[in-house]
């Protein structure tokens, strides 16, 4: 995968000078994204006569909640029942940024791409709420653990954070149908391709040294399935060897000139 937009990315780069000489940035459209990666909005423009460059900006604006039932540990030599514990996931948050380039080899709608997705690596982010499982006295200030040395603490509101981390540049290959300039003022196209994250990696987050010293910066620990009593059924370890992310995007765009 690396290879193919290594390789993509040279040709592109190779052939943007005389494309950009043949009318670029003559002609722009704006466009309404949805997919993987949330609602976006695209600006394209032509780079001769089989290339096009898009840049924009998505978001997710949706959230997923639920109940996780971690089992029980002890904390400060207490049984404690983190059974029912709510779980709030939000995706890309932040949001994404992404330059494109479109490569068209014929006359059709058909294209290659290679480009990047730039944000801030919080592909997932999850937060726990531990407020029932701990006393308010130890609300950032003590670890919690199932195997081993304690993973989650929470901060000072008993709010666990656990994110999955990917690059914060991540280069993209895919393959598409449309141009953005057509006889038609408005068109539609289709983006299918993978994002190249390095793999999924899972990490909560120490707030016991922070809360005691407020200007020292948050410890990061590395999660792994364990790390939950399993009750994940391994998928944070199964993901974090999976070094890419499929997507899928639709698109409208209007022509403005």
């Amino acid at each position: 995968m690396k290879r193919l937009f290594l390789i993509l990315l040279a040709a592109l780069t190779l052939s943007a000078p005389r494309a950009m000489a043949q009318g670029a940035f003559d002609n722009l459209a704006l466009g309404l994204t949805v997919g993987i990666d949330g609602l976006g909005i695209e600006a394209a423009t032509p780079l001769g006569k089989h290339f096009q460059l898009r840049a924009g900006y998505s978001l997710m604006p949706f959230q997923y909640n639920d109940f996780l039932n971690l089992g029980s540990t002890k904390v400060n030599g207490e049984p404690r029942d983190f059974n029912h514990t709510a779980l709030n996931v939000k995706m890309w948050k932040g949001g994404e940024g992404k330059v494109l380039a479109d490569w068209f080899p014929g006359k059709g709608p058909f294209r290659v791409t290679a480009g990047v997705f730039v944000g801030n690596g919080k592909m997932f982010a999850g937060s726990l709420d531990l407020t029932k499982a701990l006393k308010s006295d130890e609300w950032g200030t003590v670890g919690v653990g199932f195997e081993g040395a304690p993973t989650f603490s929470s901060d000072t509101k008993g709010i666990a954070h656990v994110d999955a981390m990917v690059f914060p540049v991540m280069p993209y290959v895919g393959i598409g149908v449309g141009r953005a300039f057509r006889d038609n003022r408005v068109t539609f196209s289709l983006d299918f391709g993978a994002l190249v994250t390095g793999g999924i990696k899972a990490q909560s987050y120490n707030y016991i040294r922070n809360t005691l010293d407020p200007t020292r910066p948050v410890d990061v620990v590395k999660v792994n399935s364990a790390a939950v009593n399993n009750r994940d059924k391994r998928i944070i370890d199964k993901v974090s060897n999976i070094p890419v992310f499929p997507m899928l995007t639709i698109g409208c765009f209007v022509r403005l000139f």
